[in-house]
């Protein structure tokens, strides 16, 4: 809702049993399900679909996901790394189907084995990392003042808009920590925390970190500059702690956004 793109699901049936790598789906799915929607542009849709292909014994589960509006098979970052197969197909109205084959017959599975499987973490700890990077894509500083709109008082809606206008205010300070925000609000560093912590469930200084990397992402994804730039627009003094941090917020490099502006630029030209 957030960046504008429309998401869908859409199986072919209700339920389908079949021998699998959980680990290895969720990493896999998931990665290619964020970066489509980071990348396809506002005003477009994504779609995560499921059917069957082929005839038994050789009929095997097909996973897509489909977007429209920009050509996304280029961009190797999508796939890159992943341990299954992926296959990027165009489309004909400039949009892109990602395809995972999944065997019906346990005999018949192609996926492999990490090397060292006993450093994968196990399926809870990687759904909650996707849950977490997604719900960070979408969501904007104007979500999460409309969430306490609807879910809070009127006094902690402005309380949280004043918390954002301030920060936002101050966003290319890099001594702007807790302390001042607390100062601005007149308000001491426990009162914030209490007013502030059911609103956002961060503690103040983490929320000051992810609304400047959110407005970092926003700069970025328009183009308006690069990721030198960005990183010094919001507060960061290092380009290497920024890149760090964006990554474990999005789950990508910053470096990825300004590469699909510069792409799609370029296709339009």
């Amino acid at each position: 809702e957030a960046n504008f793109v429309g998401l869908a699901f859409e199986p072919e049936a209700e339920a389908v049993e079949l021998s699998f790598q959980p680990e290895n789906i969720i990493r896999s799915v998931g990665q290619i399900l964020c970066r489509v929607l980071t990348f396809t542009p506002s005003g477009y849709k994504a779609c995560l679909s499921a059917e069957l292909s082929g005839e038994a014994p050789e009929q095997r589960l097909r996973i897509s996901i489909t977007n429209t509006g920009v050509n996304l098979g280029n961009l190797k970052e999508i796939t890159e790394g992943l341990p299954i197969p992926v296959k990027a197909i165009p489309l004909s109205d400039k949009g892109t189907r990602f395809e995972v084959s999944l065997a019906m017959a346990p005999e018949e599975e192609t996926v492999t084995t990490p090397r060292e499987t006993k450093e994968a973490p196990d399926v809870p700890v990687l759904y909650k990392k996707l849950r977490q990077r997604m719900h960070a894509y979408a969501t904007s500083i104007k979500s999460l003042e409309a969430a306490a709109a609807r879910e809070q008082t009127q006094r902690e809606e402005v309380f949280l808009k004043k918390v954002n206008a301030i920060i936002l205010a101050n966003l290319g300070r890099e001594d702007f920590d807790v302390r001042a925000l607390a100062r601005s609000l007149a308000l001491s560093r426990t009162q914030l925390y209490r007013r502030l912590q059911p609103l956002i469930h961060l503690p103040p200084s983490s929320y000051i970190r992810y609304i400047r990397l959110q407005k970092a992402k926003e700069y970025l994804e328009k183009g308006e500059m690069d990721v030198g730039e960005a990183c010094f627009r919001v507060g960061f003094v290092s380009k290497s702690h920024f890149t760090r941090a964006f990554q474990r917020q999005f789950g990508f490099n910053p470096s990825y956004f300004r590469k699909s502006h510069t792409k799609q630029k370029t296709h339009h030209e």
